[in-house]
């Protein structure tokens, strides 16, 4: 990567750090309260490592990735599952946390599966950000489909197999169908979204990792969590993902958007831990 733009990376996350402070303590709290600390100088360098990220994901924002832009920094480990899934006709739920960069893995993916992407998205409140967005993810996805609009999804993989996106960290918009599991210690509350879909359509669910390479860019890799047939408890399915979240994140503790609240739904306390 380039010294220049390393270093605007480091002055822009000065600037979110020590002037705007932009969610200080809710990224302190969330760190200090995921892993332990031998030292406050090991804490203050995640909390900063992690301004460089939301730095460099800012400056990658602006930018529309080209063909030539993504093949360059980013690398599917390996396609095997996914191939093998749709040479057979079945559509794959293709989850992903807010790890790397969530957006060119999609934009990537579908520059890898020309026609057989389909990304889910929440609308954004302010309406100009969301046409801007949704005519970005456009440029290399061909299915965009608000969350909930389940029924153009099920006419979709009804049609052709694809592969559905689905990034499923959120902190739950409401206790309807919320998934409680183990998550950086602590009792986590997740949607069930992609659990739902999948055990009602019989749909293969892969976790795709995402971490940061040397020359700035981001590996993927595929992890096969639910085959579509395995027969599986309620909340089986999320606690796997959950588990490979938190491998991805622990692998690289910046590369994560720690700025959510993402604690802000208590669990009732007979679950609790």
């Amino acid at each position: 990567m380039p010294f220049f733009v390393k270093g605007l990376d480091f002055l822009v996350a000065l600037v979110l750090r020590y002037i705007l402070r932009y969610r200080l303590d809710v990224i302190r709290t969330n760190l200090r309260s995921s892993f332990h600390y031998e030292t406050s100088q090991a804490l203050h360098r995640d909390i900063f490592d992690n301004y460089r990220y939301l730095a460099k994901m800012l400056r990658q924002a602006l930018v529309k990735p080209g063909k030539r832009l993504l093949e360059r920094r980013i690398t599917l480990v390996s396609r095997a599952i996914t191939d093998r899934y749709l040479s057979e006709g079945k559509s794959v739920l293709v989850t992903f946390g807010h790890t790397g960069n969530w957006e060119w893995t999609g934009s990537f993916l579908g520059l890898l599966y020309p026609d057989q992407v389909c990304a889910l998205y929440k609308k954004i409140k302010s309406r100009r950000v969301n046409e801007l967005m949704y005519n970005r993810r456009l440029s290399h996805v061909n299915y965009l489909i608000e969350v909930k609009q389940t029924g153009d999804l099920i006419r979709l993989i009804k049609k052709k197999p694809v592969l559905v996106l689905m990034i499923a960290d959120q902190n739950p918009g409401s206790d309807a169908g919320v998934v409680w599991t183990s998550f950086l210690g602590r009792t986590t509350a997740f949607v069930n979204g992609p659990e739902s879909l999948a055990l009602r359509y019989h749909l293969p669910v892969v976790y795709m990792s995402s971490l940061p390479t040397k020359k700035g860019g981001y590996e993927l890799v595929c992890h096969e969590i639910y085959d579509g047939q395995e027969v599986v408890g309620p909340g089986t399915i999320t606690q796997r993902f959950a588990t490979h979240l938190e491998k991805n994140i622990r692998d690289h503790h910046s590369h994560w958007l720690w700025s959510h609240r993402r604690w802000k739904r208590k669990p009732p306390r007979e679950i609790a831990v």
